[in-house]
């Protein structure tokens, strides 16, 4: 097993190389640098003064010199100074929102493979009945939605149409979940577990439908997946034999069942990711996603590849930890 590990961490080295080769090379490639938005606003700069901007950013050297000072540092895990105006170091602009993201991504994830996989269960033990077409049918509404647009509904329903229902008929306004953040204003008065409820309070809106798409997914592999198994002769034999549908299931099927959704599991990973933009700029929520949006727009060049070698690295992570789990499942894997 320590052997298929390094082995793939040995892998993962050239595929960090190359992502960061393509992704300096396609952010450079984007009109528009720092700091010249406001040059071309202002009609008072002239050429000297552009190109004192670009050099002050050291925009004014090749692409490649440019590339290799970059990696230099990265190897040192030294992402640079930003270019915004704050000029803070890359690394703690990312290291205070990271966290954010890891937790609001694990959740995900974790409601995805507590749902998904019962429903798949569910619906392959009860194919083509009334309970198994409204579950198929639920999630993969759910899946055909747009995300973004769930998520601005959603919004609607809890921020502004409950309130108005509550108070219209009660008096009071109904703040049943926070839309936007994940801390109140009062959270500096907090004691521990109120600050624990508070953050996980704010948090229900933007894992919730974070998950809703890769549910449809998941359900739908591990029926296909389980219906598969159960079509086995070791399948037949072990009924044939006494045992209970619920052993047989949980003692002989599930387990080759569950190889194919690992990895579903483990691709699904990069959509969580880089659905954190989109999710944490309309919950309003500080993290790498929100960070990584910003920059994008300011042409932060720094920040934006440190976001990207970042989520780069936790993607392949992701996927040695679903290269993992299919390697416990399946011990051929690992000794093959």
């Amino acid at each position: 097993m320590l052997r298929y590990l390094l082995k793939r961490l040995f892998f993962m080295i050239p595929m960090v190389f190359g992502i960061t080769l393509i992704s300096f090379a396609v952010i450079h490639l984007v009109p528009g640098e720092p700091g010249m938005l406001e040059a071309e606003m202002n009609p008072k700069v002239t050429r000297e003064a552009r190109e004192r901007i670009r050099a002050f950013y050291g925009l004014d050297k090749p692409l490649h010199v440019q590339y290799w000072t970059w990696l230099k540092r990265i190897v040192r895990l030294d992402f640079g100074t930003s270019f915004a105006t704050d000029r803070r170091p890359v690394i703690d602009k990312i290291g205070e929102r990271l966290p954010i993201t890891i937790v609001i991504n694990l959740l995900s994830m974790g409601l995805i493979f507590i749902f998904g996989i019962p429903i798949g269960i569910y619906c392959a033990n009860h194919k083509d009945t009334i309970m198994d077409k409204l579950l198929t049918s639920f999630v993969f509404a759910g899946y055909a939605v747009p995300t973004f647009w769930v998520a601005l509904l959603a919004m609607i329903f809890f921020g502004v149409y409950l309130d108005d229902l509550a108070m219209k008929y009660f008096g009071f306004s109904l703040k049943l979940l926070p839309i936007s953040g994940i801390k109140s204003y009062d959270y500096g008065d907090m004691n521990v577990f109120e600050k624990i409820f508070d953050i996980s309070w704010h948090l229900i809106l933007p894992v919730g439908i974070s998950a809703v798409g890769s549910l449809a997914g998941i359900s739908r592999y591990m029926k296909n997946s389980l219906l598969e198994v159960l079509r086995q002769e070791y399948i037949t034999t072990a009924y044939a034999k006494g045992l209970p549908g619920s052993m047989v299931i949980r003692k002989h099927a599930l387990r080759n069942a569950l190889l194919p959704v690992i990895t579903i599991l483990g691709l699904s990973i990069p959509g969580l990711i880089g659905g954190s933009v989109i999710f944490e700029s309309i919950f309003s929520i500080p993290g790498m996603g929100q960070l990584f949006y910003f920059s994008v727009m300011a042409r932060d060049y720094p920040t934006i590849m440190g976001i990207l070698v970042i989520g780069a690295f936790l993607t392949l992570v992701g996927n040695l930890i679903a290269d993992a789990s299919y390697a416990v499942a399946d011990p051929r894997i690992r000794i093959g």
